[in-house]
């Protein structure tokens, strides 16, 4: 069982933030720059472009106009799976590229194996590599220390 307690009403939100020191680390370490966002809000987008909840990246291309823009996206815990899902959607008939933070425990579920596993093992662009340490990220912009969770970054476009 992945939670044995009780877990807080804080614990199991979706307004939990990436951190910009974060962020900027896995930027210059893959030399990866994002454009656009593609799960934030004003206040808490890392990049230039961003789609709101209003917006739904879920339901739209992730293109802006004609040009293939870099996506980053943390996505909001109780939707990893459909972006998961998307992300690889948006790679395969865009050639869009989006780093995207997922924790490790992703790693055994199905949309996993079927838009980032199998797809990768088929050689196409796809990295894997678990992110260091336990990282911090803020609850509605305020700093609660590190997660509990360790996390990997996945790249849609990039090889090793």
């Amino acid at each position: 069982m992945l939670h044995q307690h009780k877990r807080s009403k804080q614990s199991q939100s979706d307004e939990w933030w990436s951190d910009q020191k974060l962020y900027d680390e896995l930027c210059k370490e893959y030399n990866f720059y994002p454009e656009i966002d593609v799960a934030a809000t004003e206040a808490n987008r890392l990049c230039r472009f961003y789609f709101s909840k209003e917006e739904n990246a879920l339901t739209r291309n992730w293109k802006i106009g004609k040009k293939k823009r870099k996506c980053w996206l943390n996505p909001p815990n109780k939707l990893i799976r459909f972006f998961i899902e998307k992300a690889y959607e948006q790679f395969a008939a865009f050639g869009i590229q989006t780093m995207m933070i997922v924790p490790l425990n992703v790693q055994s579920s199905c949309s996993w194996w079927a838009n980032v596993q199998i797809p990768m093992e088929r050689g196409e662009k796809i990295l894997v590599r678990p992110i260091h340490k336990r990282r911090k990220f803020l609850y509605k912009g305020t700093d609660r220390g590190t997660s509990i969770n360790g996390y990997c970054v996945i790249i849609f476009g990039r090889k090793s």
